[in-house]
This record gives C-alpha cells, sequence and structure tokens, in this order.
C-alpha cells in the first residue's frame, strides 16, 4: 500500500512573489500556506472576446 500523505515542500521565491503572497495572506485573513492554497484553487480568469461589431 502506497501512503498517499503529503511532504513538505519548501519553495524560494522572489521577494515581489512573497509580497504578493503576504499581502494576500493578510487580506484574506490567513498565513502564506493559506494564500498560496487560495491562488492555487481560484479559476483563471476568462479571455476577453473581441466584441466589437462593425
Amino acid at each position: 500500500m502506497t501512503d498517499k500523505t503529503p511532504g513538505l515542500r519548501t519553495i524560494e521565491v522572489a521577494d515581489d512573489v512573497y509580497d504578493v503572497l503576504k499581502r494576500t495572506a493578510d487580506s484574506r485573513d490567513t498565513d502564506i500556506n493559506g494564500a498560496l492554497r487560495y491562488l492555487i484553487e481560484v479559476p483563471a480568469p476568462r479571455a476577453a472576446t473581441d466584441d466589437d461589431e462593425d
């Protein structure tokens, strides 16, 4: 039987990425891990469509 428990991972990010994660965590009243989970779960925005009718 295989253990499906996720392991602990460390990811290094640039300072500006950390700033975004910190602001997201603060606005969501969570920590960096909660911000990462939130950003991963957020659906990607739909592409803008051209509605130009001439």
